[in-house]
């Protein structure tokens, strides 16, 4: 493995675990995808039947986008393949790609009209960039649904796909882990406060497009969250980076 391989490796493991200490997973389903360095071809992705708490550098498959493994011993699911290879080849710019079932993204994909609202601050980064699949059609168990999930999701950085749960890309695993997280972040307190059974507080949309427009803003703080994320994991669960 190069070095930039390698490093790959890390990060793809480390927000795999940290996305476990977080409770986005659901049972030894949902995926993360990372297109390898310097590749458009090759992606890393966690192995089928392992909680992400178990994953390792390691232990990672580096697959084609036509499904065959590589390198890595063991399977990915079927979906994996499904709904990741495609987008992975139809946007360039998702050099990771993130899928979970976390509680309250996906919670709001359950209810009928359920959007992320321009009400809290730390979410105003999505505004504009969220696209909304609203005919579920059962599991991405071929390459024909994941290529209708990349045409709904285009060019924004989160599919929310009713009925199933979110889908979060980025240019960086980095990127795409913080949208993850102030996503499912962002979730939780509207939820909450939809429970309140008040009408929610708009933000007005000039200064939710200003803060939405302030990507290297936030790709900068990204680094710096996965920076703190595997410090903590060296200290506590080192064998991550084996």
């Amino acid at each position: 493995m190069t070095n930039a391989l390698t490093q790959a490796r890390i990060d793809l493991a480390a927000i795999l675990r940290w996305s476990a200490r977080l409770n986005y997973q659901q049972g030894v389903c949902n995926h993360f995808s990372l297109l390898a360095p310097g590749s458009d071809e090759l992606f890393l992705v966690n192995p089928e039947g392992l909680f992400w708490s178990e994953v390792t550098a390691s232990s990672l498959l580096l697959c084609d986008l036509d499904g065959r493994i590589v390198e890595g011993s063991g399977s990915v699911e079927l979906s994996a393949f499904g709904l990741h290879a495609p987008i992975h080849r139809h946007n360039k710019k998702a050099r990771a790609v993130l899928h979970t079932h976390s509680p309250y993204a996906t919670a709001l994909c359950l209810i009928d009209g359920g959007v992320v609202e321009p009400v809290f601050l730390a979410g105003l980064q999505f505004y504009g960039k969220i696209a909304y699949d609203e005919d579920c059609r059962g599991g991405a168990f071929s390459t024909r649904e994941g290529d209708r999930e990349a045409a709904i999701l285009g060019d924004g950085n989160v599919l929310m796909m009713r009925n199933h749960g979110p889908l979060v890309v980025g240019p960086t695993v980095a990127a795409a882990f913080d949208r993850l997280y102030y996503l499912e972040e962002t979730s939780h307190r509207q939820i909450l406060a939809m429970s309140a059974q008040r009408p929610l507080r708009m933000v007005n949309a000039a200064v939710a497009q200003d803060l939405a427009d302030q990507v290297p803003l936030f790709d900068a703080y990204a680094d710096k969250h996965l920076t703190a994320i595997k410090r903590v994991l060296d200290r506590e669960q080192p064998e991550y980076a084996s």
